[in-house]
């Protein structure tokens, strides 16, 4: 990819196209009968800010399992929208769904990935922790476990101080390299388990969970929603957003100290000039 033929997007830039990319994905949902939520930074967001955390730069949704996999199978991509699940591509290296701008092209630091991505917004399925809390922690600790083994495979390259270590890791890098695939379906088989067990008490983004035992939420909470404003328009959020947002950043409703004021995501965005 030649990337000097391109425009790099500017943070407002890159805001506009996943706040479009958002607004298709909530049409498609209210047409097609597919529930969702606001979730993680960007329902913190919308709660705090009705829009973006001033220092973030992307969107996450939840989706029921139900509805999750109607989308996978009957979402018709577009001329500008793609939707990309390891269910659509097998080359696809996450256990969730992105839906991306095919207009832009991201262009990610260290991540080793065989598709190209454009913006987009993260599609998390909203799963089935367990029946009871110690059923949820255990199959936590379990999808956890395999997600930082999926997280260190997608490294392009091993980093690290010590040049021994470095060496090390990149050695187990190239050994590991072909069972990235396997790690992934692993995820998603442990995240469907329990998906026709009725009546769970606890749910979760169970497929890429990044907060451990903190993302062990109780059913109840999305039992209902509510709209909450995100950049000018209404979306759906859990009723009891008050508990997840709680479980998953403590006292939400102050700011982090400026240090942590910062993005998490590491990427840069480019369009055709004069795109």
């Amino acid at each position: 990819m030649n990337f000097d033929k391109m425009q790099e997007m500017s943070l407002a830039e890159i805001r506009q196209v996943e706040t479009d990319i958002l607004q298709h994905f909530k049409t498609y949902c209210e047409k097609n009968n597919l529930s969702y939520f606001l979730s993680n930074g960007t329902l913190l967001g919308a709660v705090k800010y009705k829009g973006f955390i001033p220092w973030d730069d992307d969107i996450d949704v939840f989706v029921p399992r139900e509805s999750y996999d109607r989308l996978i199978k009957e979402y018709k991509d577009t001329d500008r929208f793609k939707l990309f699940s390891h269910e659509r591509d097998k080359g696809f290296l996450y256990p969730f769904a992105k839906l991306c701008d095919t207009t832009t092209i991201k262009k990610e630091e260290n991540i080793y990935s065989k598709t190209q991505l454009g913006l987009d917004i993260d599609i998390f399925p909203l799963d089935v922790w367990g029946e009871d809390l110690h059923g949820a922690q255990q199959l936590e600790k379990e999808i956890t476990a395999n997600i930082k083994k999926l997280f260190f495979l997608k490294c392009e390259k091993a980093t690290s101080v010590n040049p021994i270590k470095r060496m090390v890791k990149n050695i187990v890098l190239i050994i590991g390299r072909p069972h990235i695939t396997k790690t992934v379906k692993k995820i998603i088989n442990l995240s469907t388990q329990n998906i026709s067990k009725e009546n769970c008490r606890f749910k979760g983004c169970v497929s890429w969970c990044m907060y451990g035992e903190k993302e062990i939420i109780p059913a109840q909470v999305f039992d209902k929603t509510v709209q909450v404003e995100f950049e000018k328009v209404n979306y759906c959020a859990p009723a009891g957003y008050e508990i997840y947002l709680k479980s998953l950043y403590g006292d939400y409703k102050s700011d982090p100290p400026l240090e942590k004021q910062v993005t998490h995501h590491l990427y840069k965005a480019y369009r055709n000039k004069g795109g």
